[in-house]
């Protein structure tokens, strides 16, 4: 296998380089009160905009030591990053509105202008900003983005040279790991008009969780990543830019699912001695016999042009996905025993692109229109694997190929207007109709179960196409040159699909064969304010949310909890969710500054029929804290050393919609101790300084065995300690 420095070679002929938005290169938040955002596809003051949004700047990001994805979430209020184990895509909360592993995400992430319905950990990379914004934002951005929305800014091109390189090794209790990224911009000609960047990082980490049983190779996770990005400036009227990266992952001995029991005693006490030798599980290892590999590789590419004319400015972007993944071992019995072990295989391909224009800024009337589409063509294979796990990751049986496509197509129009008789009250009111076609196939064969038995697959060929229109109103005030007041109301939705489990079973009924579109209705009041002539800000929100038609994921199974058929999906069930946030950043002295969030969410079920008999109403939505809080305090001495205390706090979760288990509510510390000084920085960390143990996504019960009082939930990462030194030049 190669080495993750082998793999960046491999691909960096393959560079073309990057799709960042031209509208985003202007973006400065640097400083306290420059805060700029770019959520709503203009470059706009953090007090002038009438969004609820957290906007992290690369200084920000690196004090906070976020070198991962899901390192994110504690810097936003009301925000929960959910994974199914450390190589599964991420599934986010925002507000009480959940995604799981089984529905699309929904909320969306943009990378560099380009759109992840589905996202890995493993794409975060030296990143020039992040804005987190809570709260619908489908009249710009479309489907899948009801909930919110993650906007990633990596660092692009330079006028002049620059670069750094950073080495990075932990140490947890099941192993260690190594990380070299780096980064290089500079202009490529005599004359200015052409510059690019490269940005690359190589990984090797053992796996958090390790596994007892002797079969199979030792978790471990090898990643290598490079990206490049032009920028070509041929007229002060033009710019135009250019993206390409590879992701490349390899995971020997690890599903990309990893579930652990949630009470070990009992665990142990059921299954210690009768299938698992005498062997006991612990926080942090578990012991399965299927054997485990998982391999994913990702290309990106795009480019992007903006155009400033004397009417206003044109934006036109386009790019390409492309992700395949095989994933091999999950445990249907979490045991020792052979008794069934399980395959996927994804293969994705994303088109989007997008034209737009907007109006000057600096006028009464500002406007935007544009028009936009996406399109994504999916393969998936399921497979299972029934016996000893001495015949090895080749013995995997095979269901048919399932594939299914979507296409969107949009037209969408903004526009605010500030009153010359009320010169501090601007109203907008956005618009989108949104079209999407779903389809989707299958092939006639079987899935087996082993002693569960088979699951029947029919031919199936199915398509729908789905409409929204998608409004946004919002009022502001700006009270002073330090404080605004706004309030909006703005409709989401994620399109409706089709369950092909209704095709594969005849215990399902027909009806649900096609499921409808799911809609949400939001409303939200807010403030922001700068504190101390720009030395800190402060913002806050109250949100009231409302869906009628959300889509939930069920399993079909028998009395004893076995899986008879595939999951479906229903969109008859309703959701209510309310609360309240509060953000801010504050500079209390030279050196010292103080960063603190908080968010309460009380989000339940008004009603979600598991069974003819059974409503779920005033349940909590599951896969949402009920509080989260974070607090972090920095002190740079004169002398360049400096050390950081944080503490992220999160409320208890329901973790299904039955309310069967929870993630009691917990604290988690860490603590940073570095240099800064010229050109070499370098630090020591410590995450999850008590090595606590949280429950971070959906829990299952034994697929193979049943309901015997067992809960088995993916496990969010140990106390890792590590060190780091850097070196820009």
């Amino acid at each position: 296998m190669k080495s993750p420095v082998s793999s960046v070679a491999l691909v960096a002929a393959s560079l073309l380089v990057p799709v960042v938005p031209a509208h985003a290169q202007s973006a400065d938040a640097t400083t306290l009160d420059g805060v700029v955002v770019t959520g709503s596809k203009r470059d706009t003051p953090y007090l002038k905009s009438d969004l609820s949004v957290t906007v992290l700047d690369r200084q920000a990001l690196k004090e906070a030591g976020v070198t991962e994805f899901r390192d994110l979430d504690k810097l936003a209020p009301n925000v929960k990053f959910n994974v199914m184990g450390q190589l599964s895509n991420m599934f986010i909360s925002i507000r009480g509105i959940e995604s799981n592993p089984f529905l699309v995400n929904r909320a969306s992430v943009y990378i560099d202008g380009i759109p992840f319905r589905e996202l890995s950990n493993a794409v975060l990379n030296q990143v020039e900003s992040v804005e987190v914004l809570r709260g619908p934002q489908g009249t710009l951005y479309g489907a899948n983005s009801e909930s919110g929305l993650v906007l990633v800014r990596t660092r692009g091109p330079a006028d002049t040279r620059e670069g750094e390189v950073n080495v990075r090794s932990t140490w947890f209790g099941n192993g260690n790991g190594t990380a070299v990224d780096g980064f290089l911009a500079g202009p490529l000609g005599k004359d200015g008009t052409l510059s690019g960047s490269v940005a690359f990082m190589g990984s090797d980490e053992d796996a958090y969780l390790k596994n007892l049983t002797p079969y199979g190779a030792r978790g471990e996770v090898k990643e290598g990543y490079l990206q490049g990005k032009l920028r070509w400036r041929p007229s002060d009227y033009v710019t135009v830019n250019a993206l390409a990266y590879h992701l490349r992952t390899r995971a020997p001995g690890m599903f990309e699912y990893e579930y652990l029991p949630l009470d070990t005693g009992l665990y142990n006490r059921t299954y210690g001695d009768r299938l698992n030798g005498g062997r006991h599980a612990g926080d942090f290892t578990y012991i399965n016999d299927a054997p485990k590999r998982t391999e994913k590789d990702e290309t990106v590419a795009g480019l992007s042009s903006q155009w400033q004319l004397q009417a206003g400015t044109l934006d036109v972007a386009t790019s390409y996905r492309s992700e395949e993944a095989s994933s091999a071992g999950y445990d249907f019995d979490m045991t020792a025993s052979s008794a069934l072990a399980g395959y996927i295989y994804d293969k994705k391909n994303a088109w989007n692109a997008e034209a737009r224009f907007s109006s000057p800024s600096d006028q009464a009337l500002t406007w935007m229109a544009g028009v936009s589409t996406y399109r994504i063509d999916k393969d998936s294979i399921q497979g299972t694997f029934v016996g000893p796990a001495l015949r090895g990751l080749d013995s995997y049986n095979l269901a048919p190929r399932q594939t299914s496509k979507g296409e969107d197509y949009s037209v969408f129009a903004t526009a605010s207007y500030t009153l010359p008789a009320l010169p501090k009250l601007t109203a907008s009111l956005g618009i989108r109709h949104e079209q999407a076609r779903r389809s989707t196939e299958q092939r006639a064969g079987f899935l087996d179960l082993g002693a569960g038995g088979l699951v029947r697959y029919r031919d199936a060929a199915l398509a729908h196409t789905f409409s929204a229109t998608l409004p946004r109103v919002s009022l502001r005030y700006d009270a002073s040159d330090d404080l605004s007041f706004y309030a909006a109301s703005a409709k989401g939705y994620i399109p409706g699909g089709f369950n092909l489990a209704a095709a594969q079973s005849d215990v399902i009924n027909d009806k649900v064969l096609r499921y409808e579109s799911e809609r949400m209705w939001s409303h939200e009041v807010g403030f922001k304010m700068n504190l101390a002539g720009g030395r800190g800000h402060i913002g806050g929100a109250l949100f009231y949310i409302s869906s009628d038609n959300w889509q939930e994921i069920q399993v079909a199974t028998d009395a004893n909890g076995r899986p008879i058929s595939s999951d479906y999906v229903g969109s008859d069930a309703s959701i209510r969710s309310r609360g309240a946030e509060l953000e801010g950043v504050f500079e209390v002295a030279p050196g010292f500054t103080v960063m603190a969030n908080v968010g309460y969410v009380d989000a339940t079920y008004t009603k979600l029929w598991v069974s003819p008999q059974e409503n779920l109403h005033g349940k909590r939505v599951k896969l949402t804290p009920h509080y989260t809080g974070y607090l972090a305090a920095r002190y740079q001495f004169d002398s360049g050393i400096y050390a950081r205390v944080e503490s992220q706090f999160t409320g208890s979760s329901a973790l299904d919609e039955r309310n069967r288990a929870f993630q009691p509510a917990v604290a988690v510390l860490g603590v940073q101790l570095g240099y800064e000084r010229g050109p070499w920085s370098t630090r020591v960390f410590v995450q999850n300084l008590t090595d606590k143990r949280r429950i971070n996504g959906l829990i299952f019960d034994n697929l193979a065995f049943g309901r015997d009082g067992n809960y088995y939930g993916p496990v969010d990462s140990p106390r890792i300690v590590g060190a780091e030194v850097g070196y820009r030049f």
